[in-house]
């Protein structure tokens, strides 16, 4: 009896060590409170092993979880199964984990559900058909279906052409939102929509013009490369699945990747109110404070300056008790900039950005 207890006290030493060395310290992540909003770091769309990827259930989420995610879905093909044990690694970690698949129109349109619960049964998935009466399910039966089951959808990686299947989810509003950005993508050229940046910048204007919710996710499949991450912003009231949910219904979204910021003016003007303030340090001189992750980059009667994430940055100032700038990697259409007014106060006041 005593040396089985002493194998199984071995066999718990031994899983802790290994759990222990699969997880990470995570990077620094976190943003002020924007009004009454909790901003989460979020990536819906990714797979396991339960369908076309390469990584467990459990070394997924434990991905996610050492790269920063506040908020994960796990999105095989066909299959919301794998919830259940995400949601169960997930919740000791402090990591949010939506139910979630991909499916989607046969030879064309890719979708994600999110919200579905891990008993939904999808048909046909990926083989949706067009037309009412052939051998799979139609689209818009589908569509239904997830929708009465308490879901919703987002375009996954969107083609050029908005097309019927999209264009119907989006009127009966089911479908709520598209993909900004699918996987990494490369840096910007300086040149095109967005800076140059490769990503998918028709979908921002469909968004915009369709009031979509934005995404940028990874679509992962094997194990993620090093460096920053695509990330999909959600503005919460409440650091739960609903609450997520709630969100992303009410489009409060905004796509961060490959060194720029997306989103309807609105919120991204929130947001640098609350991540960015300035106050005066000296006669001619202003300290300006980043207190979010993101580094942004602005332009300042010319000049570019740069705002490494959670640090402050030192200006000769010798202006008045304001400066309009331009944030160049904050975007608010596929051609323009966030540009605001940034008040300059006493230290002992409070900044804002209106």
């Amino acid at each position: 009896m005593m040396r089985r207890l002493k194998l199984i006290a071995v066999i718990c030493a031994l899983f802790g060590a290994a759990l222990a060395l699969a997880l990470a310290e995570p990077p620094r992540h976190d943003f002020p409170p924007v009004g009454c909003w909790e901003v989460l770091c979020g990536d819906f769309h990714m797979h396991t092993v339960n369908s076309d990827g390469k990584l467990t259930t459990r070394e997924r989420v434990e991905e996610s979880y050492n790269l920063g995610y506040d908020v994960i879905a796990i999105t095989d093909h066909g299959k919301p199964g794998p919830y259940r044990v995400a949601r169960y690694l997930g919740e000791p970690l402090g990591l949010i984990v939506v139910p979630g698949f991909e499916t989607g129109v046969l030879g064309k349109e890719h979708y994600v559900a999110l919200g579905a619960p891990a008993t939904f049964k999808p048909r046909d998935s990926h083989r949706w058909s067009e037309k009412p009466g052939e051998k799979t399910v139609h689209y818009q039966e589908e569509m239904r279906a997830i929708a009465e089951a308490g879901g919703i959808l987002f375009q996954a990686h969107p083609p050029n052409e908005w097309r019927e299947p999209t264009d119907w989810g989006v009127k009966q509003g089911i479908i709520v939102g598209v993909e900004i950005q699918n996987g990494y993508g490369k840096v910007e050229s300086g040149s095109g929509p967005l800076g140059g940046v490769q990503c998918y910048p028709h979908s921002f204007d469909w968004a915009l013009k369709n009031n979509l919710a934005l995404f940028a996710n990874s679509d992962v499949h094997g194990t993620r490369r090093q460096g920053p991450q695509p990330v999909t912003l959600v503005f919460v009231s409440e650091r739960t699945p609903e609450g997520v949910m709630e969100a992303i219904r009410a489009r409060r979204t905004v796509a961060w990747f490959n060194g720029i910021v997306c989103g309807r003016e609105e919120l991204v003007s929130k947001l640098l109110s609350a991540a960015v303030s300035a106050k005066k340090s000296g006669p001619t001189q202003l300290t300006i404070e980043n207190c979010s992750p993101i580094a942004f980059r602005a332009e300042l009667r010319g000049n570019t300056i740069e705002l490494p994430p959670y640090e402050r940055t030192k200006l000769e100032w010798s202006g008045g008790s304001s400066m309009t700038i331009r944030w160049l990697n904050v975007w608010t259409s596929l051609t323009s900039n966030l540009e605001v007014e940034l008040k300059i106060v006493e230290p002992e006041a409070v900044t804002s950005l209106r």
